[in-house]
């Protein structure tokens, strides 16, 4: 859980009242060190992910799979994506697939995960990156999504609740 300490005098839309200059500086830096405990929540779940990352190619009875579907298909007996092992891994089992199924609560980490699956899957197959689309949609679900994750991490400490909660 993440301690944000109730702070409102550091921005002119929640100020109760003008703060002194010392008082002004105590709530930026605090505001400074809320902000680095979340990216930092954030970037241990990235980290987690990354180290996942298509963990149904490495662990049976996927990886028999995977390497079947792929044999059969380059020798022309399959279409690789109309297989068992790949709809497993782009619609269940992995979340970062985001143009062949989105997620429940699709989150940024998902979209930064596609992103870095194509750039390192393109660079290291083909000398090149093709263009990453994901639908603006699912954008907005994963920027709202992230938000409602981080939120759900933290808790308000000290002073009297805000009125709204």
């Amino acid at each position: 859980m993440i301690k944000i300490p109730r702070n409102t005098l550091g921005d002119t839309r929640t100020a109760e009242r003008i703060p002194t200059i010392s008082e002004f500086n105590d709530s930026n830096m605090q505001h400074r060190r809320d902000v680095e405990e979340l990216m930092e929540d954030l970037a241990e779940r990235i980290e987690r992910r990354a180290t996942e990352h298509d963990w149904t190619k490495t662990v049976d009875p996927y990886r028999s799979m995977f390497y079947q579907d792929m044999v059969r298909t380059m020798t022309g007996d399959f279409e690789f994506t109309s297989g068992i092992w790949a709809k497993l891994h782009y619609e269940t089992l992995e979340r970062h697939h985001l143009n062949c199924c989105v997620p429940d609560a699709v989150d940024l980490i998902d979209v930064i995960e596609m992103i870095c699956d194509c750039v390192a899957a393109g660079l290291a197959r083909s000398g090149e990156v093709r263009a990453i689309e994901i639908d603006s949609d699912v954008l907005q679900d994963a920027v709202r999504n992230t938000a409602r994750l981080l939120e759900d991490e933290c808790v308000i400490e000290g002073g009297e609740q805000y009125e709204d909660q």
